[in-house]
Formats: structure tokens, C-alpha cells, sequence
């Protein structure tokens, strides 16, 4: 139970390369649960440039200029922040049915710290894209690979510090991403977009 957050990087990236002892990294308390919720705050460079990388595709698309850039960086954020604490709020509802009892607060505690290095590719993507390294027709592609490498992390993570099943670790990992699909989507809807 390190609490640095060097000590907790290097701890998610141990996990993701198949190493549970990377959990010995992240201090699995309810204080450090609380605490690696802070990543999110981390990953908001990451976030403002996907929403610059949306509002530049709207404006290739040749989306209506009545649809407001505040209007899509608030549902951009909204979106981001809701759906960064949905998943561990369905997990702690549904915990004890589903049988996660004391895997839940090391789960989300790698949930969270992992994404940092887990948000790497689409990062590099988004970046390449929007400085013109990255063609506009292979966006799609890299894109759909960058979020291939985070699912395959979200499945590392429930099954090393979940304690999933294989199987049942990609249900759980489906289930985060449509959830994700989800509230992005409602929050599209909320603001008119």
C-alpha cells in the first residue's frame, strides 16, 4: 500500500502486463479508493483534446452552426464525469449479489489507475490526427485500435484485480463500454445534440 501515484502508475502497468503484483503497488484502502478517483482529474488533458478532436470533425462534417462548441464541450463533460463513477456505482450496488464482496475496492482502485496508461493509444491517436501526422480516413481504424487496446485493460483489470473469470470479465468489460455508449449518448440528447 504504496499511495504514490509513481509508486501506483508503475503498479497499474505491472497489472496490465499480466503481473497481479502490481496491486501491491495501490493502496487498496477505502482511502486509496477514494483517492485514485483523482486519475480522473489527471485525465482531463486527454479529455479536452478528444472534445477539440470533436468539435473538429463536427465542423468537417459540416455539422449546422447552430449546434453551440459549448453545447458539445458540456456534454462532452458531463458525459466524462458521469460516466468515470457509473460503473463503480452499478458495481457497488450489484456487489453483493454478484459476489464481488472484497474485490470491489481493489478492482476499481486498478480500475482507475489504469487508465492512465490504458488512455495512451487514443491519446497519441487523437494527437496524430489533429496535428496532421494522421490522416483523416485512417482515424477510424486507429481509433477502433486504440479502443481495442483499452478494452483489452479494462479485461485485464477485472480479471487480475477483479478476480473475474475470463468470460465473466469480458461481460463486465462490455458492460462498462456500453454504459459508457450510453451516457454519452444521453448526454447528446440532454444538450440538443
Amino acid at each position: 500500500m504504496s499511495g504514490s501515484p509513481v509508486a501506483e502508475l508503475m503498479g497499474s502497468i505491472r497489472l496490465l502486463g499480466g503481473d497481479r503484483r502490481g496491486l501491491d503497488a495501490m493502496d487498496l484502502s477505502l482511502d486509496g479508493f477514494w483517492a485514485s478517483f483523482r486519475v480522473m482529474l489527471w485525465l482531463a488533458p486527454a479529455v479536452a483534446l478528444s472534445l477539440l478532436a470533436d468539435l473538429r470533425l463536427n465542423e468537417l462534417a459540416g455539422t449546422p452552426r447552430g449546434t453551440s462548441d459549448a453545447l458539445v464541450i458540456l456534454a462532452g463533460v458531463v458525459s466524462y464525469v458521469v460516466g468515470w463513477v457509473a460503473f463503480p456505482v452499478l458495481l457497488a450496488v450489484l456487489g453483493r449479489p454478484l459476489g464481488l464482496g472484497r474485490a470491489f475496492v481493489p478492482w476499481m482502485v486498478a480500475r482507475n489507475w489504469t487508465a492512465l496508461p490504458a488512455s495512451v493509444p487514443y491519446v497519441v491517436v487523437v494527437a496524430a490526427w489533429l496535428v496532421g501526422i494522421l490522416p483523416t480516413g485512417l482515424l477510424g481504424p486507429a481509433t477502433l485500435s486504440a479502443l481495442g487496446v483499452s478494452l483489452f485493460c479494462g479485461w485485464r483489470v477485472a480479471v487480475l484485480a477483479g478476480g473475474r473469470p475470463w468470460g465473466a470479465a469480458v461481460a463486465y468489460t462490455l458492460v462498462d463500454f456500453l454504459l459508457g455508449l450510453l451516457i454519452e449518448s444521453a448526454a447528446d440528447r440532454l444538450f440538443g445534440l
